[in-house]
């Protein structure tokens, strides 16, 4: 691999890492403006669409429901194994940032982090 590929890899990760965390974050914070509109208890609300739009982040950030998983099926049938590795590093980043906000989330809300 050369340095642009691995340049490439690296933002790439980060890219998926953010954008997970982000709609985690977002989302969650949202829930909470929505608890203090509708008179629900806030911190509890916030923590639970934390737990709930995990997944949710984790799909957003590769760029809808299957679309990586379709890649790699791809590669599987054409027998080339370096874009399958690929994908599988940008869903564990998918899935660390949002694991890493849900976290943060429940850690700041009730002080435990899972």
């Amino acid at each position: 691999m050369n340095q642009e590929m691995i340049a490439r890899l690296i933002s790439g990760m980060v890219m998926h890492f953010f954008v997970a965390y982000g709609i985690v974050l977002g989302g969650s914070l949202m829930a909470g403006m929505a608890a203090v509109l509708t008179r629900q208890p806030p911190f509890q609300e916030i923590a639970d669409y934390a737990l709930k739009l995990k997944i949710w982040g984790l799909v957003g950030a590769l760029g809808g429901t299957f679309d990586s998983f379709l890649q790699i099926e791809k590669v599987f049938a054409a027998g080339s194994m370096s874009p399958v590795i690929r994908q599988i590093i940008f869903i564990l980043s998918a899935f660390m940032g949002a694991d890493t906000c849900t976290r943060m989330v429940r850690w700041l809300v009730h002080g435990d982090a899972l």
